[in-house]
């Protein structure tokens, strides 16, 4: 019986070795290894298989008649180790080459970042091309490889993973002095949005009185952060960038949820250095948005 379920594969190179050349000197020489060692590996399997491979003489190693039985099974193994090594070369020798993303300004700016250092660590092959915009890049055309954004696309041949809601909050500088209670934006200093129109819409529609002192307008949500961070007034803020900020939250009752998708087109998820992209960003973009 044998005394583990299979023989450590660590073994069978140096069995194979002594089998096709015949003696232990010319295996270690073949597996570049000492003879002690390959000497070592022979008594392991020989343990692990619980049966004699070799007999001993003066004159080196015999082969029994179940190691002439094994040896075409280790050549087998062996081959099959070597595909699959090459498999795993083949896959890696795949994953390089350019891949482009488009995601919002924020998320390219904090968000991005650290995912992609962590993908070009894994993959040092790959390169990216990051176009950052607040506007659907159209997949369909090969604007980008791969796309973060914040509307269902509506082609049905694009591949869309949901990634959950983003949860937006009212969040300022710690030390922004404000008054108490806080129980409404009145008489709070308030950045805003100015063409785009979005901000107080979206403060008006959740039934709260709108802010009646705005002391910034902006439409780029990257300068709306900054000045959240100087000091300046109040401002929405995705709810976990805002807490890696070290930004406060105000009104904490007062939530907002952005649904978010990774989109690829299945033309591109066939290619392997596109589709690892896109699947450790799925995985990751959960616990980062």
């Amino acid at each position: 019986m044998m005394s583990t379920i299979f023989p450590s594969l660590d073994h069978i190179p140096a069995f194979h070795a002594v089998m096709t050349s015949g003696s232990l000197s010319a295996a270690a020489r073949d597996l570049r290894l000492a003879q002690p060692t390959v000497r070592r590996h022979i008594e392991a399997l020989e343990q692990e298989l619980n049966t004699q491979l070799f007999t001993r003489a003066a004159n080196g190693l015999t082969p029994t008649t179940m190691a002439e039985t094994l040896l075409p099974l280790a050549r087998a193994v062996l081959e099959e180790a070597a595909a699959m090594h090459r498999a795993a070369s083949a896959q890696k020798d795949a994953l390089a080459g350019v891949v482009r993303i488009t995601s919002s300004r924020v998320a390219a700016a904090h968000v991005l970042p650290p995912l992609l250092s962590q993908l070009a660590k894994d993959a040092p092959g790959l390169r990216f091309e990051l176009a950052a915009t607040d506007h659907a890049e159209d997949l369909t055309r090969r604007a980008a490889d791969i796309a973060l954004r914040f509307t269902p696309p509506k082609q049905q041949s694009l591949i869309a993973a949901p990634l959950g809601a983003v949860e937006v909050g009212l969040f300022a500088h710690p030390d922004l002095d404000l008054p108490k209670p806080q129980d409404s934006l009145q008489g709070i200093p308030f950045i805003s949005d100015d063409r785009e129109g979005i901000i107080l819409p979206a403060i008006q529609n959740a039934g709260m009185p709108l802010p009646d002192h705005v002391v910034l307008r902006c439409d780029d949500p990257l300068s709306q952060i900054a000045h959240l961070q100087s000091g300046l007034g109040v401002g929405f803020c995705q709810v976990k960038l805002a807490t890696r900020l070290g930004l406060r939250r105000i009104l904490p009752d007062w939530t907002y949820e952005m649904p978010a998708w990774l989109v690829l087109h299945e033309d591109q998820s066939r290619i392997a250095r596109i589709r690892f992209v896109f699947d450790y960003l799925k995985t990751q973009l959960r616990h980062w948005m």
